[in-house]
């Protein structure tokens, strides 16, 4: 264990790349970030960028190192104060996150952002690349350490979920038998929606916010008029879809009502989007009010504390986090004794960066405890 108790974390996403340096105590001193080639998206590209802008993001953070030398005296010995930049062998650890089914040793067997991916020995082709040991983990599980080491979770939570999908039960992260949870990737519908993985039918496709996204897409290429069709079709996002919902747009409001339904009977147990049709159609009447009870199922079998809600949908505004606070307490069995809170993640930008430190830390502390 170095003396300087900093780590490097690494957050591979499907356009890009971010690497920060990280404190013990979970905070990013320094960052870069940039977007892949657009026909650079192989492991090696992706490795040789993650690397470059590791070495780029070092030479941004100085260190004073004290030598015994002549310049200053402290305690009657004479000492010179260099300012140095951060090198590799000053890093504690370094860790990974990346999107895909993870398998032992950190092989990326498939990933949906990566198609062309398959069994890509993606922690050894960083170790071998860096000149240093790497720890791989699935971009999913370093987001919800994230939130358990200084986010939503942080502090005395030890039984929770985050949207989507990723648990931790009993304080340890549920890794499942394929290294992640990857419950995004369930087929539910029989040739059903493309999904970015290459398969048909995933709840990813019905159910999140891409889903929102490519659904309001099809309706506009169809000729339905909606105040998004102002827009660029790149440019239209969940956040965006909901910022015309509330403004009473009715193909943003159908399609906000058509994702929450294929939640609701296709999953029986996430909830956000069920009490986002309760914010949107107030009218909904009975089918509204099954969406969210059915919608409440899960919390009471995996769950005990805090629900944290992530990615675009939660990221529409604080507005939507109360809507759904207020259905939940209303539709909830209130016998429990400490009710489930719903939170919106807390790591914030950086949370993949963090998560992937998070990733890394619990091996490089288990080494440092036995070695002393």
């Amino acid at each position: 264990m170095t003396a300087l108790d900093i780590f490097a974390g690494v957050d591979i996403g499907g356009t890009g790349v971010k690497v920060g340096i990280v404190t013990s105590k979970g905070s990013v001193v320094a960052r870069e970030q940039e977007n892949y080639h657009p026909d650079k998206h192989e492991p090696q590209d992706v490795v040789d960028l993650a690397v470059s802008m590791l070495h780029k993001v070092l030479k941004t953070v100085s260190i004073f190192c004290i030598d015994e030398l002549w310049v200053a005296y402290v305690a009657n010995k004479k000492f010179t104060i260099k300012v140095t930049c951060l090198r590799l062998e000053d890093l504690d650890a370094i860790g990974v996150g990346c999107p895909g089914v993870l398998k032992a040793g950190g092989v990326i067997h498939a990933a949906a952002s990566f198609p062309s991916w398959t069994d890509v020995p993606l922690q050894q082709l960083l170790t071998d690349k860096v000149g240093r040991s790497v720890t791989v983990g699935n971009d999913a599980d370093a987001a919800i350490l994230a939130e358990q080491w200084v986010g939503a979770a942080k502090g005395q939570v030890k039984d929770f979920i985050m949207l989507s999908f990723s648990i931790v039960a009993n304080g340890q992260l549920v890794r499942g038998g394929s290294n992640a949870i990857e419950g995004g990737h369930m087929i539910v519908e029989r040739n059903g929606r493309q999904c970015g993985c290459s398969q048909r039918g995933c709840l990813e496709a019905y159910t999140s916010a891409s889903a929102l996204k490519s659904q309001a897409q099809e309706h506009l290429r169809a000729g339905r008029k909606s105040s998004l069709s102002r827009y660029f079709e790149a440019d239209i996002n969940a956040e965006l879809i909901f910022k015309h919902a509330a403004e009473g747009d009715e193909l943003c409001k159908h399609v906000i009502h058509e994702v929450c339904v294929s939640m609701s009977f296709r999953t029986r147990s996430c909830r956000l989007l069920g009490f986002c049709l309760r914010y949107f159609l107030p009218n909904a009447g009975s089918r509204g009010d099954e969406v969210v009870m059915a919608c409440m199922l899960m919390p009471w079998r995996l769950i005990k504390e805090i629900i944290v809600l992530s990615g675009g949908i939660a990221e529409a505004g604080e507005t939507y986090i109360k809507q759904i606070r207020l259905a939940y307490a209303k539709h909830s069995w209130t016998t429990f004794p400490n009710p489930v809170r719903i939170e919106k993640a807390g790591a914030g930008y950086d949370s993949g960066i963090i998560g992937a430190v998070a990733v890394c830390k619990p091996q490089r502390d288990a080494l440092a405890n036995s070695c002393m």
